[in-house]
């Protein structure tokens, strides 16, 4: 029988607990590049979108005349007929 010091014992296990744990950060550290990764991806397309917005808005700006109206002038009012649902409801 031989004699093995508690040291002895547990210096095996910590290399293997070590090699685990750093094979668990290269992991942690892919997904995290992966997550920034969509997050830039995420906020390029919010500011495309904006960007579309703005341009359309200002596209439809443009062919908007301003009206100013007085008290007294006189202006058309529109109608709009209820029709009833003849679907029954």
């Amino acid at each position: 029988m031989e004699v093995v010091l508690p040291f002895e014992v547990e210096i095996p296990f910590l290399k293997v607990l070590l090699e685990a744990k750093l094979e668990e950060a290269e992991w942690v550290q892919t997904h995290f590049d992966q997550l920034n990764l969509i997050k830039g991806k995420r906020l390029a397309a919010m500011s495309h979108g904006q960007l579309y917005q703005r341009r359309m808005k200002n596209a439809f700006d443009k062919k908007v005349l301003p009206r100013k109206f007085n008290e007294g002038d006189l202006v058309l009012k529109k109608l709009s007929l209820v029709q009833k649902d003849l679907r029954g409801k």
